[in-house]
């Protein structure tokens, strides 16, 4: 008997559907179920092209679940987030009701800042770079410990970004 597998809750550059297919390194197909995650707000992370999130009592976050995914999809994702989230359980709530499902949740290693990050900003402003720093990190994956991953991260957001 096998045990399902909890939808992932993605909020930030995750929602993306080209970022997605880069991180899973094949077509991820339409993330059609809209969730909200109540307590918490999206904010950018200092020195970052990416989001994280903080408790914010009253407020929630707006994001897509990914309910289909293979263990190979799971290690390519928990990879590129960067071992400076962990994958934690939340409850989120769809348009049935509640439902339990993953998050990127605790940081370690950034600093959120109080500054709200905005995913059609990012589109707008952001996501041509980000595009390629994804390409280039998951490169990585597979081959590289933790703290090469992170030089990687790090050298190429500078590289790319100009930071």
């Amino acid at each position: 008997m096998s045990v399902p597998v909890l939808p992932y809750f993605f909020y930030g550059t995750l929602m993306d559907p080209d970022v997605l297919g880069i991180v899973l390194g094949h077509d991820p197909g339409p993330l059609t179920t809209a969730a909200t995650l109540s307590g918490f707000a999206r904010v950018r992370v200092e020195r970052e092209p990416y989001p994280a999130l903080v408790e914010a009592p009253g407020l929630h976050v707006e994001g897509l679940l990914m309910r289909n995914y293979a263990p190979q999809d799971d290690a390519r994702i928990r990879y590129f987030e960067d071992f400076d989230f962990t994958i934690e359980h939340c409850s989120v709530e769809i348009g049935t009701g509640p439902e339990t499902a993953l998050y990127c949740g605790a940081v370690r290693n950034i600093a959120p800042t109080d500054i709200p990050w905005s995913y059609a900003d990012w589109v707008r402003e952001e996501k041509a770079r980000f595009l390629k720093v994804a390409e280039i990190y998951m490169t990585g994956f597979g081959r590289l410990d933790p703290e090469a991953a992170d030089r990687l991260w790090l050298d190429t957001v500078r590289e790319i970004y100009g930071s």
